[in-house]
């Protein structure tokens, strides 16, 4: 079941469908045959399962899932179509609490 969004640096956790955009994505796997059953085939068998990943609406507006080889499934940004959106990192240490009747204020108009 999905839990969050697919991108590792989003908190976002799933609640609805029509949140954000959701990923159907169907994989195959090789199975090996098993050796010393009789009337076993001998080249190996796949088996298909389906996966679903979600993206929130954020982080939807600007990236997308492909799959890279040896990765699995990893976010990617969007191509560019006009709008830009960046993203800058900055280290914990850099942050600082927000403070004031502005910061008190939004926390009242959210209950």
């Amino acid at each position: 079941m999905l839990h969050k969004c697919a991108n590792p640096a989003c908190s976002n956790v799933f609640r609805r469908l029509s949140e954000g955009k959701l990923f159907q994505v169907e994989t195959e796997y090789l199975e090996p045959s098993s050796p010393g059953k009789p009337g076993a085939p001998r080249s190996p068998r796949s088996a298909r399962k389906v996966e679903h990943y979600w993206l929130c609406n954020q982080c939807s507006s600007f990236l997308t899932l492909t799959f890279e080889r040896g990765r699995g499934m990893i976010t990617v940004p969007l191509p560019a179509n006009g709008g830009r959106k960046t993203v800058a990192a900055v280290e914990l240490g850099d942050i600082q609490p927000a403070t004031g009747p502005a910061y008190t204020a939004g926390i009242r108009n959210q209950r």
